[in-house]
C-alpha cells in the first residue's frame, strides 16, 4: 500500500475518532455513572410470606426489569438470604427510591359485587359479609365492594402485557397472554361475570393491587384462549401503569423495604478519584517504562492509547444513553483490564519487529511484515477475551455485568485502533529516513 493511502486512511480515522469524541462532549454525553461512584439508594425487601429461594430469584428478576423498564441505569437487584438487595444509582430521594422499587405487590382477580360514590372503604367495611371487601378505585372516585378472590396475577404470563393501540377504534388497549396452567381459573371468573350470576352481578371483574382497584373491566366473552384484552377511555399514561400492574402479577410472593439507605454522593466520588489516581500511575509507569524500551516508536503505543481512550469514552458515553447500564467500579475495571490487552497488541507487533530487524531486514521492509505475521496472533487473543465476556456477560447479573460489557467493548476498540491506525502508523513509521540511521528500537545500534 502507497504512503499516501496510508496517510489519508490514518487522517480519516484520526478525524472520525476526533468527531466522536466532540459531538459527546460539546452535547454533554457522558457515560451514567454507578452508585458506587455517584452515590445513591440501596434499599432491602423483605418477603411478606413465607418464600423459597425460587421464589425471590423470580421477584429479583421481575424487579430488575421492571426498574429497567422505568429507565434507572443498571439497577443492581440480588438475593442476599432472605432478602432483595436493590442499589439504585443517582436516585437520592428515599422516598423516590422506595416508589421505584414498590413493584412487587400481589395482584389478586376479585369479581364486582357493586359500587358506590362518595364513601369510603372505612364507611363499608362493617356492614360486608366475611369473604367480601371494600376498595377503593386507582382515581380514589368510588369504593366497591367486591366477593372473594377467585384468582391471582400469576395467571398471566409474565412480562407480556403490553399497551397496544386498537388499529379499529384508535383507541389505547391492554393485552395480556395467559399462562396455559391457569387458563381454566380465568375462564371460571369470566363465565361468571359474563353471565352475572349472583357472584358477579355487574359482569364486571376487579384487578387489585395493594388494596387499590386498578382496573375493573367489563367481561364480553365467557371463555378465553390464549390472552386477554381490556379496553376504554384510557389515556396512553393509564394503560402502560396497568401493563405494569399485569406483569407485577406474576410475583409469588409481596415484599416489603425493610431498610433503605443512602450511598453517598462524596463518597462516590472519592471512589472514582481513587481510581483515577491509582490508574493514572500505573499507566505513566508502564508508558515509562515503555518509552525507555522501544525508544521513538514508543509514540505510537501512547498516541494509539490516547486514541483507544478516546473511542472507549465515546462508546462508554453511547451505552449509557442507550441502554440501562451505567458505569460503575466493575466496569472501570474492565476498563483496565483490557488497557492490558491494548497495551499486548503493541508487544506482539514490535517484539516481532525487533526481531526482524536482528534477522537482517531493515525496518523499512520490516514494518509491513511484522504486522501481517501478528495480525492474526492479535485478534485471535482478543476474540478469546470477547467471546469470555460475552458468555460471562450472559450467564452474569448486576457489576459482573458491567465487568463483562466493559472488557468486551474496550477489547473491541483494541481490534479497531490496531487496524485503522497502528498498522499504518508503523508502516509509516518505519519507512521514515530517519528510521534507518537511528536507535529507535531499542537495539543498541541500527541495522
Amino acid at each position: 500500500m502507497s504512503s499516501r493511502r496510508l496517510r489519508w486512511s490514518l487522517f480519516v480515522f484520526i478525524i472520525v475518532v476526533a468527531t466522536l469524541l466532540g459531538v459527546n462532549l460539546g452535547t454533554g454525553n457522558q457515560p451514567i455513572l454507578g452508585l458506587d461512584l455517584q452515590g445513591g439508594v440501596s434499599v432491602i425487601l423483605q418477603s411478606t410470606d413465607e418464600a423459597s429461594s425460587d421464589d425471590l430469584l423470580v421477584v429479583q428478576d421481575l424487579i430488575r426489569d421492571e426498574l429497567e423498564t422505568l429507565g434507572i441505569a443498571e439497577p443492581d437487584v440480588r438475593v442476599e438470604g432472605a432478602n432483595i438487595v436493590v442499589d439504585l444509582p443517582g436516585v437520592k430521594d428515599q422516598e423516590e427510591a422506595l416508589e421505584a422499587v414498590d413493584v412487587a405487590g400481589i395482584v389478586t382477580l376479585r369479581p364486582v359485587l357493586a359500587c358506590q360514590a362518595g364513601v369510603s372503604p372505612a364507611d363499608l367495611g362493617e356492614q360486608l359479609p366475611d369473604g367480601t371487601g371494600a376498595f377503593i378505585t386507582a382515581d380514589g372516585l368510588q369504593t366497591c365492594i367486591l366477593g372473594p378472590s377467585g384468582g391471582s396475577g400469576e395467571v398471566f404470563e409474565r412480562g407480556s402485557a403490553q399497551a397496544q393501540i386498537n388499529q379499529l377504534t384508535n383507541q389505547w388497549i391492554v393485552s395480556v397472554d395467559l399462562r396455559s396452567e391457569s387458563q381454566q381459573i380465568w375462564n371460571a371468573l369470566a363465565a361468571e361475570c359474563y353471565s352475572a350470576t349472583e357472584s358477579c352481578p355487574t359482569r364486571q371483574l376487579a384487578i387489585v393491587l395493594d388494596n387499590i382497584i386498578q382496573s375493573a373491566p367489563t367481561v364480553n366473552q365467557p371463555s378465553f384462549s390464549t390472552g386477554v384484552e381490556i379496553s376504554g377511555a384510557f389515556t396512553e399514561d393509564e394503560v402502560r401503569s396497568l401493563a405494569r400492574v399485569l406483569n407485577r402479577g406474576a410475583f409469588p410472593v409481596g415484599v416489603e423495604a425493610q431498610r433503605v439507605e443512602t450511598v453517598s454522593a462524596t463518597a462516590g466520588a472519592d471512589s472514582l478519584r481513587a481510581v483515577f489516581i491509582a490508574g493514572a500511575v500505573g499507566l505513566v509507569a508502564m508508558l515509562l517504562f515503555l518509552v525507555a524500551y522501544y525508544r521513538s516508536i514508543a509514540l505510537i503505543i501512547v498516541t494509539g492509547l490516547a486514541i483507544w481512550g478516546s473511542l472507549v469514552f465515546s462508546l462508554a458515553a453511547l451505552v449509557s444513553q442507550w441502554t440501562n447500564y451505567a458505569l460503575s467500579l466493575a466496569g472501570i475495571t474492565g476498563i483496565i483490564v483490557a488497557i492490558g490487552v491494548t497495551v499486548d497488541s503493541y508487544l506482539v507487533l514490535f517484539e516481532r519487529l525487533k526481531d526482524e530487524v536482528r534477522a537482517g531486514r531493515s525496518p523499512r521492509n520490516s514494518g509491513p511484515r511484522s504486522f501481517a505475521s501478528t495480525w492474526r496472533t492479535i485478534v485471535s487473543a482478543d476474540l478469546v477475551s470477547i467471546f469470555a465476556s460475552s458468555i460471562l456477560f450472559w450467564l452474569s447479573v448486576g457489576s459482573v455485568k458491567g465487568f463483562a460489557l466493559y472488557l468486551g467493548l474496550t477489547t473491541l476498540c483494541d481490534l479497531v485502533v490496531c487496524w485503522f491506525f497502528t498498522k499504518p502508523a508503523t508502516i509509516l513509521f518505519t519507512r521514515r529516513i530517519a528510521v534507518e540511521h537511528g536507535n529507535i528500537l531499542g537495539l543498541g545500534g541500527a541495522k
